[in-house]
């Protein structure tokens, strides 16, 4: 009776450990790849700001070229890209690199 309740416990113990160790290791990789995301995101979307044909563009236009993301996903991306956001002619929606543009940008 006691060697039933001993090996019991025992296995309980043992694939406690082991779900809590894979779960680590799932969460792991999960984060790796979700900075991997972020990290190119933020590139992709800093080198299209970064053309020298454009000191600005418009979020339909980045959003036509980084598709994928949620509007404010996308908005938060370009923030840690260094990008500010503008308003153009008719309330157009611009995004520029702050270093290129500065606080006050001649529209």
């Amino acid at each position: 009776m006691v060697d039933n309740v001993l090996t019991s416990l025992v296995a309980g113990a043992a694939s406690g450990f082991l779900a809590g160790c894979l779960g680590v290791v799932f969460q792991e990789r999960k984060l790796r790849r979700d900075y991997k995301l972020d990290f190119m995101s933020e590139n992709a979307a800093r080198k299209l700001l970064e053309s020298k044909e454009w000191n600005m563009r418009s979020f339909s236009a980045i959003q036509a070229r980084l598709g994928g993301f949620e509007d404010n996903e996308l908005r938060k991306i370009l923030v840690r890209a260094g990008a500010v956001r503008f308003k153009g002619k008719n309330d157009d929606e611009l995004w520029g690199l702050l270093k290129r543009n500065g606080a006050n940008p001649k529209d």
